[in-house]
């Protein structure tokens, strides 16, 4: 008798699920950002389907097209739309490694998965002589000041890369830290108008670990702390860029 030649499926599993358990993996290592950017691409993702379950079968070159007109109708840019894509797509292929979805050829290629070339946000040397000195007596914008003109005398460093910066980064007039984003080594000499703005803002409190106050609660959901404090802060240089007389003058990704 001839044997039946036997074919193994995918044991397939819902979308939601299975980005719940990435972003759950992501959050463990400690990767936050990456996280929330999943977590953003699976609540468009339940947003489109309006409660409905999505089986990695479901995910065909149609539906993609039709999930990008969904979020293109929602006014989103072409680089946002093309960042939940890639997510998508970053998911889609873990779940085949994983033997819970179909493999199929060339899936992604009718839809957005590039990324556009934004306009440098930047400011002119007068402006940079204007926040030399102090815009407002308010504090909290005296401090976001200082604060602005240390990320750029610090060679354009993230706010994200200021905010976890331990104490133990800064050595002497050199800090040593990795980026937040890539997890590449960096050092930075500190030149002595920065130290000054440095030690202006460094952390009162001596039991944290961190040289800046941006993480105010250390090991509760610091992540969303920093999240807190970098909308403050871009609050902040909003009021200043009004000061400036340009309500979009400042951020901190100029």
């Amino acid at each position: 008798m001839k044997k039946r030649k036997l074919t193994t499926k995918p044991k397939e599993r819902y979308v939601s699920c299975f980005m719940a358990e990435v972003v759950a993996n992501l959050r463990q290592e400690g990767r936050m950002g990456t996280a929330h950017i999943y977590q953003s691409t699976c609540n468009r993702v339940n947003e489109f389907m309006q409660g409905r379950p999505l089986a990695f079968s479901d995910v065909t070159p149609e539906w993609l097209s039709s999930f990008q007109m969904f979020l293109l109708a929602r006014q989103l840019r072409w680089n946002t739309v093309s960042t939940y894509m890639r997510m998508l797509r970053a998911v889609y292929f873990r779940a085949v490694d994983a033997g819970i979805a179909p493999y199929r050829s060339r899936l992604f290629n009718g839809v957005y998965t590039g990324t556009e070339r934004s306009v440098k946000r930047a400011v002119g040397a007068d402006v940079f002589r204007r926040l030399q000195e102090p815009l407002s007596t308010d504090h909290n914008l005296e401090s976001a000041r200082m604060l602005f003109l240390l990320l750029f005398m610090l060679r354009g460093i993230p706010f994200v890369d200021i905010a976890f910066m331990r104490r133990c980064d800064l050595n002497g007039d050199v800090i040593s830290y990795r980026r937040r984003k890539t997890g590449s080594s960096l050092t930075v000499r500190v030149e002595p108008k920065a130290m000054e703005l440095i030690r202006q803002l460094q952390n009162k409190d001596k039991n944290s670990p961190y040289l800046f106050p941006c993480i105010q609660c250390p090991g509760s959901d610091e992540y969303r702390q920093y999240q807190r404090a970098l909308r403050t802060f871009n609050y902040r240089l909003y009021k200043m860029s009004k000061l400036l007389g340009d309500a979009g003058l400042l951020s901190s990704y100029t």
